[in-house]
């Protein structure tokens, strides 16, 4: 993979004062959230993941309500409670306040690694915070699949097929849909080698409840997480389906015709995008398919919440950061950040944050990205540009 430059004229020391402060201000942002979820007592996903492991262990079903203990259910991989059984060990608020950690530094590590400049990066960074403490309010665990898309590609670009492998199956063993980035195996050399160390931690992670558990309870828990994660009840309607059904005042929780159709169209442009990709055989065109990935798996995705987003910003703001033109990257990147990233929040005026969350317009700008990044992939190949 070609390296791209630093940007000229600052010196290296100054680059990494700025990139510190940047890190000083996640660092800020995760404990005063830390410190607000311990006040108010409000981080009910982290309390979900921790009953998981004492479920799984105490041969409990995963997959149906726990009132007493929290609310909402259990989404994730029959995996998940053993990998994150480490926290489930520890006092909750120690447990809690590294969880949170975990998830904010591990993508600020990520987009350290990205093959742009520090000026890129630390742009990036700035741009996606908002992103990220949403989700780290939330205590969820979308900054680190975030992390784990973009080192898993990474990877790939460097020739080490085994740590995108490894990678690859994480994001599978939390929440399944994140694998996609699996698709990029298609365009680098080494395709044996990466389906190899697939298979092999694809197994391990699937048996690996297997050390506290029977094979039948196993089995189970396959067939209960397969019927819920496919049943099309489970909606958040944070997706563009959801956006399009308050548009039409539609407030039943079953996908409708036009949502077929739509998404039909949606897989037809993925496999164009994959189809480009492969035309192009370009680093840019790669990443390009990258960020298309991480917002397409989000904005079609039934399931997507507002803490979702942290992924599809992160590759839209990506993309728009290194690839686009200076008129359009201005325009998309304001249009991005204020609509699906402020206006949803209470630091929005309360009229547009009604109107935000009414008809669910954090998809919105990410349509639009999705469709530039459609043509770019289409129209256009070359190698990676600093602007």
């Amino acid at each position: 993979m070609r390296d791209v430059l630093l940007s000229p004229g600052v010196p290296t020391e100054e680059k990494n004062s700025y990139t510190r402060i940047i890190g000083g201000l996640y660092a800020l942002g995760t404990l005063i959230l830390f410190i607000q979820a311990v006040l108010t007592q409000r981080f009910n996903n982290f309390h979900i993941f921790r009953s998981s492991w004492g479920h799984l262990i105490h041969g409990l079903p995963l997959y149906q309500l726990y009132p007493a203990e929290h609310g909402d259910l259990f989404l994730y991989h029959p995996s998940f409670p053993v990998l994150f059984f480490p926290f489930a060990l520890l006092p909750v608020h120690l447990s809690l306040l590294l969880w949170m950690g975990l998830n904010t530094f591990a993508l600020f590590y990520a987009v350290q690694q990205l093959p742009a400049s520090a000026r890129q990066r630390r742009l990036i960074l700035l741009l996606v915070m908002l992103e990220v403490l949403n989700a780290i309010q939330s205590s969820q665990v979308n900054p680190l699949m975030t992390a784990l898309m973009l080192l898993t590609v990474v990877n790939l670009e460097k020739g080490l097929v085994r740590s995108a492998a490894l990678f690859t199956c994480i994001l599978f063993f939390i929440k399944g849909y994140g694998a996609i980035v699996g698709i990029m195996f298609l365009f680098v050399d080494r395709k044996p080698y990466y389906l190899k160390y697939c298979i092999i931690f694809g197994l391990t992670g699937t048996l690996l409840p297997l050390l506290f558990i029977s094979p039948a309870t196993l089995w189970q828990h396959y067939a209960d997480w397969f019927a819920l994660i496919t049943d099309p009840v489970i909606r958040e309607d944070c997706s563009l389906f959801g956006m399009l059904h308050a548009f039409n005042q539609d407030f039943s929780r079953m996908p409708t015709l036009t949502d077929t159709w739509i998404f039909a169209v949606a897989l037809g442009g993925l496999a164009t995008a994959i189809v480009c990709t492969a035309i192009a055989g370009t680093q840019r065109s790669r990443f390009l398919l990258l960020g298309y990935l991480m917002i397409w798996v989000v904005i079609f995705n039934q399931a997507a919440e507002s803490p979702t987003y942290v992924i599809a910003v992160t590759g839209a703001v990506f993309i728009l950061t290194l690839y686009s033109h200076k008129s359009v990257k201005m325009v998309l990147l304001v249009l991005l950040i204020f609509v699906t990233s402020l206006c949803p929040t209470d630091l929005a005026p309360k009229f547009l944050n009604d109107l935000a969350v009414t008809y669910q317009l954090k998809a919105f700008p990410l349509i639009i990205v999705l469709l530039y990044i459609q043509a770019t992939l289409f129209f256009q190949s070359g190698e990676v540009k600093i602007d």
